[in-house]
Order: structure tokens, then sequence, then C-alpha cells
């Protein structure tokens, strides 16, 4: 079978063990924060563990041992989840530029004065120096804009979104992080859970992205993505199985 119909068998699955008992709902919203905050610290390589991330998370304040700007980022990014979240709930609200620029500009408040603001010098994530000039960005996102509000809700307009976002790179930095936002905001608005970069996969999603926007070969990164949403679909339809007394869903990187 192919991944894709995997895919729609699980999700068909999911969506009929739907509603979830509340105490899987806060299960599963406490496991994809902890996971995705983790992804998003990885491959904008903020130096720090998961040990490092759950204290900060826990606690819910700044560690006396480790740089401010670090830890803020991981603040900011359980903030930006808590956006994502609420504009999950919102199926006749429009995602657009605004919503892109509202999800960085949570993301590096207190840490970037340029936060949700588009760029004017190539972007410091830009390693191949292929980043389109800052000035086109006036037309480009725009146009996203307008494709965003007229895609589909599907995994592969949310996969698309994330490709096009990226080929812009439209602020300083922080792209991939704010690519996968707007990527898990539009998953969450068509019935799907969030996708998970794990430790594992980094380098290949940081080399695909960058093979994607690069020679416009995009059915690798798609494919990865598919694989990504096929975890997540898992760990959902693990924790709806769950009876109360199993064991918390574990993480999927342990030592990242």
């Amino acid at each position: 079978m192919a991944l894709h119909d995997e895919i729609a068998d699980k999700k068909r699955v999911l969506d009929g063990a739907r509603p979830l008992p509340q105490d899987t709902v806060h299960d599963l919203a406490d496991w994809f924060e902890m996971e995705l905050t983790v992804a998003a610290v990885g491959i904008e390589r903020v130096p720090l563990n998961r040990a490092d991330i759950k204290a900060i998370l826990d606690r819910g304040t700044l560690l006396r041992h480790r740089a401010v700007e670090e830890q803020r980022f991981t603040l900011n990014h359980r903030a930006a989840l808590e956006l994502m979240a609420r504009l999950s709930f919102e199926p006749a609200g429009v995602v657009n530029e605004r919503t892109i620029a509202a999800f960085h500009g949570v993301l590096h408040q207190g840490i970037d004065d340029e936060a949700g603001k588009y760029r004017n010098a190539p972007p410091k994530d830009d390693e191949t120096g292929n980043a389109p000039d800052s000035a086109k960005l006036r037309v480009s996102m725009p146009a996203l804009s307008g494709w965003l509000r007229r895609a589909e809700a599907a995994p592969d307009t949310a996969f698309e979104a994330h490709h096009r976002l990226m080929a812009l790179r439209p602020f300083n930095s922080g792209n991939r992080a704010t690519a996968l936002l707007l990527c898990n905001l539009l998953l969450n608005r068509a019935g799907y859970p969030p996708v998970v970069v794990r430790a594992e996969d980094r380098a290949l999603y940081n080399d695909l992205v960058e093979r994607a926007w690069a020679v416009g070969d995009k059915t690798p990164f798609r494919d990865l993505m598919m694989r990504f949403l096929d975890q997540s679909l898992d760990v959902c339809l693990v924790a709806a199985a769950k009876g109360p007394a199993d064991p918390i869903i574990p993480p999927f990187d342990a030592e990242a």
C-alpha cells in the first residue's frame, strides 16, 4: 500500500475515534509541544538540549545557566504553538502573509528587533546565497498570500506552502521554524496532526529543503514530509488506544 493510502486510512481511523478523551487530548498537546519545540530548536541550531528545553517549558521561566536569547526562543515557540492552536480552530479565518508575519513576530519577540518584518538584506540562514532579492518580497509575499487563500485544505498544500515560504526566506533568520509553523497550521486546519522533524532526520530535512529550492525537485521533500505525517498519525492512534493507566507517549528523540 502506498504511503498516501496508509495516511488516508490512519486519518479515517483517527476521525472515527474522535472526540478523544480530554486526558488523551492533553497528553497529545503536551507531547507535541515538547517534540515540536525540540525540532524547532534543532533546525534553527539553538544550542539547547532536550533536558534544557524540558526544564524551560516546565518552569515557564529562564534558567540561570543558559543564554537568555536561547531560552527565550524556546518560550516564544510555545507561544507560537498557542497561536497556531487558536488559528487551527478558526476554519473560516484566512491564512495569509499576516499569519506568517505573526508567527515570526511571536517566535522572535525579544530576540530580533526585526521580528515579524521582512528582511532588507540576504537572510542569515541562506547558506547557498540563492535567496531572492529582498525587494521582490513586496510582490512575492502577496502572491503567496493569494495562493494560500485559494489552495485546498490538504497535506500537499501544507507541504507546498512550506516549500514556497522557504523559497522566499522573507525574514533575516528563523525561516525554517516559521515555515514549519505555517505547514503545521495548514495540516491542523485540514484535520491532521502536526509533523515533527526528528533529530535523526534533521540533516536530511535540511538537505531536501535546499534541493527543492535550488533545483526544483520537490518530490523527495514531499515524500519526507509524508513520512513525518505518517509518524504523527501513529502517535495519535497509539494515544487514542491507550487506557487511563497506560504510560504516556515516549519522546521521539530521548537524547536530542
